[in-house]
Protein backbone atom coordinates (compact mmCIF):
# COMPACT_ATOMS: atom_id res chain seq x y z
CA UNK A 1 0.00 0.00 0.00
CA UNK A 2 1.21 3.65 -0.75
CA UNK A 3 0.49 6.71 0.80
CA UNK A 4 -1.28 9.17 -0.94
CA UNK A 5 0.99 11.99 -0.35
CA UNK A 6 3.36 9.95 -2.77
CA UNK A 7 1.64 10.02 -5.74
CA UNK A 8 -0.03 7.68 -7.76
CA UNK A 9 0.45 4.27 -6.89
CA UNK A 10 2.24 3.62 -10.45
CA UNK A 11 4.13 5.20 -13.37
CA UNK A 12 2.45 3.79 -16.58
CA UNK A 13 -1.06 2.58 -17.67
CA UNK A 14 -4.48 4.12 -18.39
CA UNK A 15 -6.26 6.07 -15.07
CA UNK A 16 -10.11 5.44 -15.26
CA UNK A 17 -12.14 7.30 -13.24
CA UNK A 18 -15.38 5.39 -11.44
CA UNK A 19 -18.31 5.67 -9.03
CA UNK A 20 -17.30 2.21 -7.28
CA UNK A 21 -14.50 -0.79 -7.89
CA UNK A 22 -15.28 -4.31 -7.36
CA UNK A 23 -13.10 -6.93 -6.57
CA UNK A 24 -14.59 -10.37 -7.35
CA UNK A 25 -16.81 -11.14 -9.92
CA UNK A 26 -18.67 -14.32 -7.82
CA UNK A 27 -22.67 -14.18 -7.09
CA UNK A 28 -21.79 -10.52 -4.49
CA UNK A 29 -19.84 -9.07 -6.87
CA UNK A 30 -21.68 -9.52 -10.15
CA UNK A 31 -24.53 -8.89 -8.66
CA UNK A 32 -23.53 -5.37 -6.65
CA UNK A 33 -21.84 -4.49 -10.11
CA UNK A 34 -25.00 -5.00 -11.65
CA UNK A 35 -27.42 -3.19 -9.03
CA UNK A 36 -24.99 0.04 -9.11
CA UNK A 37 -25.30 -0.10 -12.85
CA UNK A 38 -28.57 0.51 -13.20
CA UNK A 39 -28.90 3.15 -10.73
CA UNK A 40 -26.42 5.16 -12.85
CA UNK A 41 -23.34 4.35 -11.16
CA UNK A 42 -20.24 3.84 -13.33
CA UNK A 43 -18.77 0.80 -12.10
CA UNK A 44 -15.53 -1.63 -12.75
CA UNK A 45 -15.81 -5.62 -11.24
CA UNK A 46 -12.61 -7.25 -12.05
CA UNK A 47 -11.80 -10.45 -11.45
CA UNK A 48 -8.44 -12.34 -11.12
CA UNK A 49 -9.92 -15.59 -12.86
CA UNK A 50 -9.68 -15.68 -16.30
CA UNK A 51 -13.65 -16.62 -16.97
CA UNK A 52 -16.55 -17.47 -14.86
CA UNK A 53 -15.82 -19.75 -11.69
CA UNK A 54 -17.38 -22.80 -11.37
CA UNK A 55 -16.94 -23.58 -8.38
CA UNK A 56 -19.68 -22.14 -5.83
CA UNK A 57 -22.70 -23.03 -4.71
CA UNK A 58 -25.55 -24.86 -7.09
CA UNK A 59 -28.57 -23.63 -3.86
CA UNK A 60 -30.55 -20.58 -3.96
CA UNK A 61 -32.81 -21.34 -1.27
CA UNK A 62 -36.05 -18.73 -0.74
CA UNK A 63 -34.31 -15.41 0.44
CA UNK A 64 -32.16 -15.73 -2.53
CA UNK A 65 -34.94 -16.46 -5.09
CA UNK A 66 -36.91 -13.72 -4.09
CA UNK A 67 -34.01 -11.38 -4.99
CA UNK A 68 -33.48 -12.80 -8.10
CA UNK A 69 -37.30 -12.11 -8.98
CA UNK A 70 -36.98 -8.92 -7.76
CA UNK A 71 -33.88 -7.77 -9.86
CA UNK A 72 -36.04 -9.31 -12.97
CA UNK A 73 -33.16 -12.22 -13.49
CA UNK A 74 -35.69 -15.07 -12.97
CA UNK A 75 -36.28 -15.76 -16.78
CA UNK A 76 -32.75 -15.59 -17.39
CA UNK A 77 -32.26 -18.75 -14.32
CA UNK A 78 -34.91 -20.36 -15.74
CA UNK A 79 -33.62 -20.20 -19.54
CA UNK A 80 -30.11 -21.84 -18.20
CA UNK A 81 -31.66 -25.13 -16.85
CA UNK A 82 -32.62 -24.44 -13.24
CA UNK A 83 -34.42 -27.21 -11.12
CA UNK A 84 -36.92 -26.38 -8.25
CA UNK A 85 -36.80 -28.70 -5.73
CA UNK A 86 -39.54 -29.09 -2.57
CA UNK A 87 -38.13 -31.79 -0.36
CA UNK A 88 -34.56 -33.35 1.00
CA UNK A 89 -34.46 -36.46 3.10
CA UNK A 90 -32.47 -37.10 5.91
CA UNK A 91 -30.91 -40.59 7.45
CA UNK A 92 -28.16 -41.58 10.14
CA UNK A 93 -26.74 -44.76 9.17
CA UNK A 94 -29.26 -45.95 7.03
CA UNK A 95 -32.44 -44.87 8.52
CA UNK A 96 -34.40 -41.51 8.01
CA UNK A 97 -34.48 -38.95 10.37
CA UNK A 98 -36.09 -36.20 8.95
CA UNK A 99 -38.07 -34.99 5.64
CA UNK A 100 -38.13 -31.71 4.74
CA UNK A 101 -40.36 -29.99 3.17
CA UNK A 102 -40.16 -26.65 1.85
CA UNK A 103 -43.81 -25.87 1.12
CA UNK A 104 -44.51 -26.66 4.61
CA UNK A 105 -41.58 -24.30 6.12
CA UNK A 106 -40.98 -21.50 3.55
CA UNK A 107 -43.58 -18.97 1.51
CA UNK A 108 -42.30 -20.06 -2.07
CA UNK A 109 -42.18 -23.59 -1.45
CA UNK A 110 -39.68 -24.72 -2.81
CA UNK A 111 -35.44 -23.90 -3.38
CA UNK A 112 -33.84 -24.14 -6.45
CA UNK A 113 -30.53 -26.53 -8.37
CA UNK A 114 -28.62 -23.98 -10.67
CA UNK A 115 -24.86 -24.69 -11.41
CA UNK A 116 -23.20 -21.60 -9.38
CA UNK A 117 -21.79 -20.74 -12.85
CA UNK A 118 -25.13 -20.26 -14.70
CA UNK A 119 -26.44 -18.08 -11.79
CA UNK A 120 -23.40 -15.53 -11.84
CA UNK A 121 -23.91 -16.09 -15.30
CA UNK A 122 -27.36 -14.47 -15.21
CA UNK A 123 -26.51 -11.72 -13.30
CA UNK A 124 -23.80 -10.51 -15.79
CA UNK A 125 -25.46 -10.98 -18.56
CA UNK A 126 -27.63 -8.15 -17.65
CA UNK A 127 -25.00 -6.15 -16.84
CA UNK A 128 -23.86 -6.59 -20.79
CA UNK A 129 -26.79 -3.86 -21.49
CA UNK A 130 -25.07 -1.34 -18.94
CA UNK A 131 -22.42 0.70 -20.65
CA UNK A 132 -21.25 2.17 -17.49
CA UNK A 133 -20.21 -1.56 -15.78
CA UNK A 134 -17.13 -2.66 -16.95
CA UNK A 135 -16.63 -6.30 -16.01
CA UNK A 136 -13.08 -7.51 -16.31
CA UNK A 137 -11.73 -11.25 -16.10
CA UNK A 138 -8.38 -11.71 -15.38
CA UNK A 139 -7.59 -8.85 -13.44
CA UNK A 140 -6.60 -8.15 -10.32
CA UNK A 141 -5.46 -5.52 -7.98
CA UNK A 142 -2.20 -5.22 -7.31
CA UNK A 143 -1.62 -2.15 -4.95
CA UNK A 144 -3.44 0.44 -3.82
CA UNK A 145 -3.23 4.55 -2.60
CA UNK A 146 -5.04 5.09 0.82
CA UNK A 147 -4.90 7.92 3.62
CA UNK A 148 -4.92 6.95 6.94
CA UNK A 149 -9.03 6.24 6.48
CA UNK A 150 -9.69 5.97 2.95
CA UNK A 151 -8.52 4.84 -0.31
CA UNK A 152 -7.98 6.72 -3.48
CA UNK A 153 -6.77 4.41 -6.24
CA UNK A 154 -6.12 1.09 -6.75
CA UNK A 155 -3.53 -0.16 -9.46
CA UNK A 156 -4.63 -3.15 -11.78
CA UNK A 157 -1.91 -6.05 -12.72
CA UNK A 158 -2.06 -4.33 -16.33
CA UNK A 159 -1.09 -1.07 -15.10
CA UNK A 160 -4.25 0.62 -15.06
CA UNK A 161 -5.07 2.87 -12.59
CA UNK A 162 -8.79 2.97 -11.00
CA UNK A 163 -10.01 6.42 -8.78
CA UNK A 164 -13.21 5.66 -7.24
CA UNK A 165 -15.73 7.30 -4.84
CA UNK A 166 -16.02 3.59 -3.23
CA UNK A 167 -14.24 0.45 -3.11
CA UNK A 168 -15.47 -2.93 -2.31
CA UNK A 169 -13.70 -6.24 -2.29
CA UNK A 170 -15.64 -9.95 -1.85
CA UNK A 171 -12.90 -12.15 -1.96
CA UNK A 172 -11.01 -11.50 1.07
CA UNK A 173 -7.31 -11.38 -0.47
CA UNK A 174 -6.73 -8.01 -2.26
CA UNK A 175 -4.93 -5.26 -0.88
CA UNK A 176 -8.63 -3.11 -0.02
CA UNK A 177 -8.82 -6.33 2.60
CA UNK A 178 -5.85 -5.96 4.34
CA UNK A 179 -6.70 -1.75 4.36
CA UNK A 180 -9.64 -2.69 5.80
CA UNK A 181 -8.28 -5.09 8.49
CA UNK A 182 -11.09 -6.45 9.26
CA UNK A 183 -10.13 -8.86 12.23
CA UNK A 184 -11.18 -12.32 11.06
CA UNK A 185 -12.56 -14.55 13.55
CA UNK A 186 -11.73 -18.63 12.28
CA UNK A 187 -13.57 -21.14 13.52
CA UNK A 188 -11.96 -24.24 14.72
CA UNK A 189 -11.03 -26.62 12.04
CA UNK A 190 -13.70 -29.52 10.81
CA UNK A 191 -13.10 -32.48 11.74
CA UNK A 192 -14.33 -33.58 8.01
CA UNK A 193 -12.88 -32.98 4.60
CA UNK A 194 -15.91 -32.35 1.82
CA UNK A 195 -14.84 -33.78 -1.36
CA UNK A 196 -17.25 -33.26 -4.79
CA UNK A 197 -18.07 -35.13 -8.39
CA UNK A 198 -19.87 -34.69 -11.03
CA UNK A 199 -21.78 -38.20 -12.54
CA UNK A 200 -24.86 -39.25 -14.83
CA UNK A 201 -28.19 -38.62 -13.02
CA UNK A 202 -29.83 -41.61 -11.69
CA UNK A 203 -33.13 -42.28 -10.89
CA UNK A 204 -32.95 -42.23 -7.11
CA UNK A 205 -31.01 -38.97 -7.44
CA UNK A 206 -33.75 -37.46 -9.69
CA UNK A 207 -36.54 -38.76 -7.37
CA UNK A 208 -35.26 -36.64 -4.26
CA UNK A 209 -32.17 -35.22 -2.61
CA UNK A 210 -31.32 -37.01 0.01
CA UNK A 211 -28.36 -36.19 2.83
CA UNK A 212 -26.97 -39.10 4.80
CA UNK A 213 -25.13 -38.95 7.80
CA UNK A 214 -23.03 -42.30 9.62
CA UNK A 215 -21.73 -42.25 13.53
CA UNK A 216 -19.07 -42.68 12.74
CA UNK A 217 -18.58 -39.41 11.12
CA UNK A 218 -19.11 -39.65 7.20
CA UNK A 219 -21.66 -38.15 5.44
CA UNK A 220 -23.00 -37.75 1.73
CA UNK A 221 -25.58 -35.50 -0.57
CA UNK A 222 -26.52 -36.55 -3.62
CA UNK A 223 -28.83 -34.12 -5.57
CA UNK A 224 -29.80 -33.99 -9.51
CA UNK A 225 -27.63 -30.35 -10.96
CA UNK A 226 -28.89 -30.62 -14.25
CA UNK A 227 -31.83 -32.65 -15.97
CA UNK A 228 -29.14 -35.43 -16.88
CA UNK A 229 -26.35 -35.01 -14.07
CA UNK A 230 -25.75 -35.38 -10.57
CA UNK A 231 -24.12 -33.78 -7.54
CA UNK A 232 -22.25 -36.00 -5.31
CA UNK A 233 -21.04 -34.44 -2.24
CA UNK A 234 -18.94 -36.74 0.37
CA UNK A 235 -17.71 -36.18 3.37
CA UNK A 236 -15.11 -38.28 5.72
CA UNK A 237 -13.35 -37.90 8.82
CA UNK A 238 -9.78 -35.38 7.73
CA UNK A 239 -7.74 -38.36 9.14
CA UNK A 240 -9.35 -40.89 6.17
CA UNK A 241 -9.14 -38.55 3.23
CA UNK A 242 -5.82 -39.84 2.18
CA UNK A 243 -6.45 -43.04 2.75
CA UNK A 244 -9.75 -43.14 0.56
CA UNK A 245 -8.77 -40.52 -2.40
CA UNK A 246 -5.08 -41.08 -2.45
CA UNK A 247 -3.57 -44.72 -1.32
CA UNK A 248 -7.57 -45.96 -1.71
CA UNK A 249 -6.62 -48.48 1.17
CA UNK A 250 -10.15 -47.76 2.09
CA UNK A 251 -13.06 -48.46 -0.41
CA UNK A 252 -14.80 -45.41 -0.70
CA UNK A 253 -17.99 -47.26 -2.42
CA UNK A 254 -17.75 -49.80 0.31
CA UNK A 255 -18.06 -47.30 3.03
CA UNK A 256 -21.01 -45.51 1.68
CA UNK A 257 -23.03 -49.03 0.85
CA UNK A 258 -22.72 -49.00 4.94
CA UNK A 259 -25.41 -46.24 5.44
CA UNK A 260 -26.76 -44.55 2.07
CA UNK A 261 -30.11 -46.61 1.83
CA UNK A 262 -31.79 -45.52 -0.90
CA UNK A 263 -29.56 -44.19 -3.53
CA UNK A 264 -27.95 -47.56 -4.30
CA UNK A 265 -28.25 -47.10 -8.31
CA UNK A 266 -25.43 -43.99 -7.72
CA UNK A 267 -22.31 -46.68 -6.50
CA UNK A 268 -21.87 -47.99 -9.94
CA UNK A 269 -20.85 -44.36 -10.89
CA UNK A 270 -18.86 -43.54 -8.26
CA UNK A 271 -15.21 -43.05 -8.69
CA UNK A 272 -12.91 -41.79 -6.06
CA UNK A 273 -10.08 -40.22 -8.11
CA UNK A 274 -13.02 -38.05 -9.77
CA UNK A 275 -13.76 -36.61 -6.08
CA UNK A 276 -12.25 -33.19 -5.98
CA UNK A 277 -12.04 -31.27 -2.34
CA UNK A 278 -13.92 -28.65 -2.06
CA UNK A 279 -13.13 -25.77 0.68
CA UNK A 280 -14.21 -25.49 4.00
CA UNK A 281 -14.33 -21.99 5.82
CA UNK A 282 -16.32 -20.87 8.73
CA UNK A 283 -15.22 -17.40 9.86
CA UNK A 284 -16.59 -13.90 10.82
CA UNK A 285 -15.01 -10.21 10.45
CA UNK A 286 -15.62 -7.82 13.16
CA UNK A 287 -15.87 -5.39 11.04
CA UNK A 288 -16.76 -4.56 7.40
CA UNK A 289 -15.86 -1.22 6.20
CA UNK A 290 -12.73 1.12 6.87
CA UNK A 291 -13.95 4.83 5.59
CA UNK A 292 -14.70 4.40 1.66
CA UNK A 293 -13.60 0.26 1.65
CA UNK A 294 -16.43 -1.69 2.02
CA UNK A 295 -16.26 -5.45 2.97
CA UNK A 296 -19.08 -8.59 0.93
CA UNK A 297 -19.41 -12.04 0.23
CA UNK A 298 -16.12 -13.98 1.08
CA UNK A 299 -14.38 -11.53 2.23
CA UNK A 300 -16.45 -10.16 5.17
CA UNK A 301 -17.82 -13.76 6.04
CA UNK A 302 -17.93 -17.83 5.36
CA UNK A 303 -20.04 -20.57 6.76
CA UNK A 304 -20.33 -23.90 6.06
CA UNK A 305 -20.97 -24.88 2.89
CA UNK A 306 -23.90 -27.58 4.02
CA UNK A 307 -26.34 -25.23 5.21
CA UNK A 308 -26.90 -23.96 1.63
CA UNK A 309 -27.53 -20.20 2.28
CA UNK A 310 -24.27 -18.20 1.85
CA UNK A 311 -24.96 -17.57 -1.63
CA UNK A 312 -28.78 -16.21 -0.81
CA UNK A 313 -26.93 -13.95 1.91
CA UNK A 314 -24.37 -11.81 -0.09
CA UNK A 315 -26.98 -11.52 -2.16
CA UNK A 316 -29.15 -9.62 0.41
CA UNK A 317 -25.91 -7.91 1.59
CA UNK A 318 -25.31 -6.53 -2.16
CA UNK A 319 -28.88 -5.60 -2.43
CA UNK A 320 -28.39 -3.84 0.81
CA UNK A 321 -25.01 -2.66 -0.06
CA UNK A 322 -25.88 -1.29 -3.90
CA UNK A 323 -28.98 1.21 -2.23
CA UNK A 324 -26.43 2.49 0.10
CA UNK A 325 -23.34 3.48 -1.96
CA UNK A 326 -25.98 5.08 -4.40
CA UNK A 327 -27.60 7.02 -2.07
CA UNK A 328 -25.08 8.68 0.44
CA UNK A 329 -22.38 11.49 -0.58
CA UNK A 330 -18.59 10.49 1.05
CA UNK A 331 -19.59 12.73 3.85
CA UNK A 332 -22.58 10.47 4.42
CA UNK A 333 -20.97 7.05 3.56
CA UNK A 334 -19.33 5.55 6.92
CA UNK A 335 -22.32 6.62 9.08
CA UNK A 336 -25.22 5.15 6.74
CA UNK A 337 -22.64 1.95 6.58
CA UNK A 338 -22.80 1.48 10.26
CA UNK A 339 -26.58 2.02 10.50
CA UNK A 340 -27.36 -0.11 7.34
CA UNK A 341 -24.20 -2.80 6.62
CA UNK A 342 -22.74 -3.49 9.56
CA UNK A 343 -25.74 -4.67 11.27
CA UNK A 344 -25.40 -7.19 9.18
CA UNK A 345 -23.05 -8.75 10.99
CA UNK A 346 -25.12 -10.07 13.86
CA UNK A 347 -27.38 -11.85 10.86
CA UNK A 348 -23.68 -13.41 9.53
CA UNK A 349 -22.64 -14.72 12.99
CA UNK A 350 -26.05 -16.88 13.79
CA UNK A 351 -26.07 -18.30 10.06
CA UNK A 352 -22.33 -18.91 10.79
CA UNK A 353 -22.92 -20.38 14.30
CA UNK A 354 -25.78 -22.46 12.85
CA UNK A 355 -24.58 -24.13 10.23
CA UNK A 356 -20.71 -24.59 12.75
CA UNK A 357 -23.76 -26.69 15.27
CA UNK A 358 -24.77 -28.67 12.62
CA UNK A 359 -21.61 -30.01 11.02
CA UNK A 360 -20.35 -30.87 14.33
CA UNK A 361 -23.50 -33.08 15.08
CA UNK A 362 -23.58 -35.16 12.14
CA UNK A 363 -22.34 -38.33 14.12
CA UNK A 364 -25.02 -37.86 16.58
CA UNK A 365 -28.61 -38.59 15.18
CA UNK A 366 -30.00 -37.10 18.73
CA UNK A 367 -27.59 -34.02 18.72
CA UNK A 368 -28.19 -32.98 14.64
CA UNK A 369 -32.13 -33.33 15.35
CA UNK A 370 -32.01 -30.56 18.32
CA UNK A 371 -30.13 -28.73 16.27
CA UNK A 372 -31.67 -28.64 12.98
CA UNK A 373 -34.05 -25.66 12.79
CA UNK A 374 -36.79 -25.67 10.04
CA UNK A 375 -36.94 -21.83 9.78
CA UNK A 376 -33.70 -21.33 9.39
CA UNK A 377 -32.76 -24.42 7.00
CA UNK A 378 -35.66 -22.75 4.74
CA UNK A 379 -33.91 -19.82 4.39
CA UNK A 380 -36.59 -17.55 5.96
CA UNK A 381 -34.64 -16.68 9.08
Amino acid sequence: MRDASVGSAGSSGDIVDVDCLVVGAGVGGALLGLLLGRRGQRVVVVEASPSLRTGGADFLKPRGLRLIRDHGLMADLRSRGSLERSVIDFYHDGTPILLYDFTEHTETGHFVIVPYVETVGAILSGCKDLPNVDVRFGSRVVDIVATDEAVTEAMLDDGTKLRARTFVDSTGRSPLHAFVDPRVKALAPYPHVLRMATTKLTSSVAERNRLYFSSDGWFAYFYPLTYDSARLFVGVPRELDASVFESRDIDLTSHLESFVSDSRDVFPLIDAGAFLRAPISAFTCEQYHRGNVILMGGGAFACHPMTGQGMSYTMEDATILAGILAENDSGNLSRALGERYETRRSLHAELVSYGDRLARSYHDREAYQRVHHAGRHGGEL
